[in-house]
């Protein structure tokens, strides 16, 4: 608190009236961070392309900001402390839950929650696999696969009056 208080060019006690420890004030950072960098946006009638842009907000994030290492940081630190464990998984369910309907935009409606949950699974985890574990390139190409591998609703028409984009993920997908 020490040497982030000196950073910020504030005394200790500015930042213990706000955050009463370290661990309180990086999940606060990390979800402030999270939430002003990563939202989701229908910018095309293409859903895929949707959560491909919101996955590609997540890469930059990454990379641009202290996002990585506050990340990895408390991840390790969560390993060994109970009370910021619940609120760091308070944090990442309220990120899945801002991913979650982008991902149902694409796998239908009726789906059910455990579909979503593990199409985010399979979306999010090779990529912070990648960024957090193995150092290896996450890039537009590694991404768009990874959404293009999501399967359509079965009541989607994709060949009637859909964008270039919805139709060449169709292609890619088949």
């Amino acid at each position: 608190m020490e040497e982030i208080a000196k950073r910020a060019r504030v005394g200790k006690d500015t930042l213990y009236r706000r955050w009463s420890t370290k661990e309180q004030l990086a999940l606060d950072l990390v979800d402030t961070l999270a939430r002003s960098a990563v939202k989701p946006s229908a910018i095309d009638p293409d859903p895929r392309l949707n959560l491909f842009m919101f996955l590609k907000d997540i890469v930059r994030l990454y990379r641009t900001t202290d996002f990585g290492a506050l990340v990895a940081g408390i991840t390790g630190e969560a390993a060994r402390n109970g009370d910021l464990a619940r609120h760091y998984a308070d944090f990442w369910r309220r990120r899945r839950a801002v991913a979650a309907p982008l991902v149902r935009d694409i796998i239908g409606v009726a789906a059910t929650d455990h579909d979503v949950e593990s199409t985010l699974d399979r979306l999010l985890g090779p990529i912070y696999y990648r960024l957090l574990l193995t150092g290896s390139h996450v890039d537009d190409e590694y991404l768009w696969d990874l959404v293009v591998a999501i399967p359509w609703s079965d009541g989607d028409d994709l060949d009637a009056g859909t964008s270039e984009t919805n139709q060449l993920s169709t292609k890619t997908a088949t």
